[in-house]
């Protein structure tokens, strides 16, 4: 009976172990010596895939950061839907969507008292209206910028002073549109006078961007993709990012980039938890790194978009935060991207799939 008892003793502090081995600890459990993974989705090549930052990143917190990337905005809601806890800690939604990823409760709620650099951010940054529902806050801005006209200098010396310059005939095959149906629908907007956010004449929009299209090179898809054909001598102008525009004015390209009078389509992107993420500490170690003042400036200085961060923002060379549409200057005469609803999104993509057929 003896030897009976002892080896039940045995195996019950067998099973314990093993149970505490399987019981669900995270990474982030004190103790624990086990790199966590941390699972960031983004666009490639953006800021936090930077391979000198995610070996810092990692070493300082003992880690390793997964980048999952994504190739539009309606992709990234989808991974959110369909991921299961623990396959996404932190993403990057921007504001077009960011009321679908809260209404449908996609993110965490965030204690901005757990970023050492929230406070360092620009007032109006701190009270983004898409990142907050019902008085709380689900996502920080990150950078902001505009979708704006980007032009060789060797070809058209002076600044175009309206985005009407991508309807001109003076042009015709070295334009390049984004194929993105936002950017045609508040492009056509801005030329015929309407509204960028809310169009009044869905229909002159869409008659606008047929007369468009045999100007047109093609419809680009990527920033490396208009890169290529700019470089190539493809394209002479076309609808940019202000800070892939920066970037390839830093790769010493003859680039230029202007938000005209008339004014371009700006944008802000911001960092979230994801609802299922098993490492929130950790995630918000990583937006606080990705907001500091270090990290914003180097980006922004070196041919990022604008900074949120007051502190790096402050420190840019004013000329060259000019040429690359950083000034308040052209801040203000930007149209900023508003969420829209699943019909709007229909109608408007509807309309940019009857124009490319067309």
């Amino acid at each position: 009976m003896k030897i009976k008892t002892l080896l039940s003793l045995f195996l019950v502090v067998i099973l314990v172990f093993a149970l505490a081995a399987c019981g669900g600890q995270t990474a982030e459990e004190e103790g624990t010596d086990e790199p966590a993974t941390l699972t960031v989705v983004n666009w490639k090549d953006y800021g936090s895939d930077n391979a000198d930052f995610v070996a810092a990143f990692e070493a300082e917190n003992n880690c390793k950061i997964v980048h999952v990337y994504m190739s539009s905005e309606e992709e990234l809601l989808t991974k959110l839907k369909t991921a299961k806890d623990g396959d996404i800690d932190v993403c990057l939604p921007n504001c077009t969507i960011l009321p679908s990823a809260i209404n449908d409760g996609l993110l965490l709620e965030l204690d901005t008292t757990k970023l050492t650099n929230f406070d360092s951010l620009y007032d109006r940054f701190k009270v983004q209206e898409e990142s907050f529902k019902d008085g709380k806050m689900y996502s920080v801005p990150w950078v902001w910028g505009s979708t704006a006209i980007a032009y060789n200098t060797d070809e058209i010396a002076a600044p175009p002073s309206s985005v009407s310059i991508l309807f001109d005939p003076e042009y015709a095959g070295k334009i390049a549109i984004r194929d993105d149906f936002n950017d045609a629908v508040m492009l056509a907007a801005i030329v015929l006078g309407q509204d960028p956010n809310n169009p009044s004449d869905l229909d002159a929009i869409k008659a606008k961007l047929i007369e468009q299209k045999p100007l047109n090179k093609t419809y680009w898809k990527t920033g490396d993709e208009f890169s290529k054909l700019f470089a190539g001598n493809q394209v002479a102008v076309g609808l940019m990012w202000s800070g892939q525009a920066a970037f390839m004015k830093q790769d010493g390209q003859p680039i230029g980039f202007v938000v005209p009078e008339d004014g371009a389509i700006g944008w802000v992107d911001t960092w979230g938890i994801a609802k299922g993420s098993q490492n929130p500490d950790l995630a918000y170690k990583f937006i606080d790194a990705v907001i500091s003042e270090e990290f914003q400036y180097d980006w922004a200085s070196t041919g990022g978009p604008a900074p949120v961060n007051k502190d790096a923002g402050e420190q840019i060379d004013p000329v060259y935060a000019a040429s690359c549409g950083m000034d308040e200057e052209s801040l203000n005469r930007l149209y900023f991207m508003q969420y829209r609803t699943d019909d709007v999104k229909k109608a408007w993509n509807e309309l940019w799939t009857e124009v490319k057929a067309n």
